[in-house]
């Protein structure tokens, strides 16, 4: 069973649930996948689950984030799923756009998909007589297409000075009569750059000192998305938010540790939440946020999950066997060896040195101990895939509902949604946060 998204959902509930849960599975996702062999991780994977896992077909295993579960499991291991599954939630879903999507050189499907549904879905929000503020607006591709397909002026605002010089380029030599309603903008964005933002619009675009304004974006990166939402909040001339969050792993830590975040929680609800159930919040849940969706695991061939499963394996077997200041890297050269430690390239200070004795020895240890170490591996995989969801809907849920609970303290009427793409095979960070200021008139 999964909960709907909609104004009712109870975010106290589901964020007390989700973290108990969370909490008390952390050792699945609390190592990287690079040290989960050094650290105990397969020996944590229950008998009766590896039993399971060994009796699904092909069919099974791959739907089994998806909420299948066999009924003839272990008992431990389908109150696990079924735990697991009653914290799903699902969206709203944006039927893929009817327009032509064509063909730009440099886009591939995945980026042209994501660009023609946004454009259509910023279409339908937002009005022609508001400026966009694209965030992040790195080569101009939503720009640019905002434009040309609705006319829209678009302020492209992105802190890479060589993308913002590309943009202007590309635009130049493919888009050249959209100069005076496209513009590009080189600017760190931080919570307080409404104002000289709005001064750079007015100068660049000649809008009104008053205009409205709406803050877009393909893939705000990490804090960025945070940083809209502020200033949604804090900005009377900035009346929607439409945009498409990514990269919640690199979000600002507060301590070296990396188990504190400038930016998670925002909302005094998940805090809350987090104080009863502590310790599990960490960039290896954040980086599960942003891994494979269930969508893209279950089209993998038997042949595949097996490569999968061995290199997996492999790559924490040899980072359990290195020396203190040793460091590895992939061997691209003799990526076929079937030498596994030829596949890889053991480094001191940065400089290449040749796999000892000791190295060989401290690897036979291993792999005696973990003759299945690959399928065991891939059943990691298929648990941490069970999660990827619930870690994302965590990290989603605590931006809506600090923008609700935000809005309602500024004495702000907004609507507000969460929307996904529909399909999250072709683009796994799939979602969209909209927000709109309502005004009496």
């Amino acid at each position: 069973m999964t909960v709907k998204f909609n104004s009712e959902f109870n975010f106290v509930t589901y964020f007390n649930e989700s973290a108990a849960f969370l909490s008390q599975h952390s050792w699945i996702f609390e190592q990287s996948n690079t040290k989960f062999v050094q650290n105990g991780i397969l020996d944590r994977i229950p008998a009766e689950w590896i039993a399971d896992f060994q009796s699904a077909s092909n069919h099974e295993f791959n739907k089994i984030p998806l909420g299948y579960l066999n009924e003839n499991w272990s008992n431990s291991f389908r109150q696990f799923l079924n735990s697991c599954f009653d914290l799903y939630v699902n969206y709203e879903l944006l039927i893929g756009s009817k327009e032509t999507q064509g063909t730009v050189k440099g886009v591939g499907p995945k980026k042209m998909h994501e660009i023609s549904n946004l454009t259509a879905l910023i279409k339908d929000v937002c009005s022609q007589d508001e400026i966009l503020l694209d965030f992040g607006s790195g080569l101009g591709y939503l720009s640019q297409n905002l434009n040309q397909k609705h006319d829209f002026k678009v302020l492209g605002i992105e802190g890479d000075e060589y993308r913002v010089q590309t943009s202007i380029q590309r635009q130049q030599q493919l888009f050249p009569n959209s100069t005076n309603k496209v513009k590009f903008v080189q600017h760190f964005i931080e919570t307080d750059s409404f104002e000289l933002i709005q001064q750079t619009a007015v100068v660049n675009l000649e809008n009104k000192i008053d205009q409205n304004y709406a803050i877009i974006g393909l893939h705000a990166c990490a804090d960025l998305s945070i940083t809209a939402i502020k200033m949604f909040l804090a900005h009377k001339p900035v009346t929607k938010l439409v945009i498409m969050p990514c990269c919640y792993h690199k979000l600002k830590p507060e301590n070296e540790e990396c188990t504190s975040f400038s930016n998670i929680p925002l909302s005094d609800q998940l805090r809350d939440a987090l104080a009863q159930f502590p310790n599990f919040l960490g960039r290896p849940l954040l980086r599960l946020g942003c891994q494979q969706t269930a969508a893209r695991w279950a089209n993998l061939t038997e042949h595949e999950h097996e490569t999968h499963g061995k290199a997996m394996f492999e790559r924490s077997l040899v980072e359990a066997i290195l020396n203190q200041g040793e460091a590895v890297t992939v061997n691209k050269a003799n990526r076929n060896s079937r030498d596994v430690l030829e596949r890889f390239t053991v480094q001191r200070e940065r400089q290449d040195w040749s796999w000892s004795d000791e190295h060989r020895g401290k690897l036979k240890i291993w792999m005696e101990k973990y003759p299945q170490g690959s399928e065991l591996a891939e059943y990691l995989t298929c648990l941490q895939t069970c999660l990827q969801s619930v870690c994302e809907n965590l990290i989603l849920l605590d931006r809506m509902c600090y923008l609700k609970a935000e809005s309602s303290k500024r004495d702000l009427t907004i609507r507000t949604d969460l929307i996904k793409l529909s399909n999250d095979h072709l683009s796994p960070r799939c979602f969209v946060i909209l927000a709109e200021k309502i005004t009496n008139q």
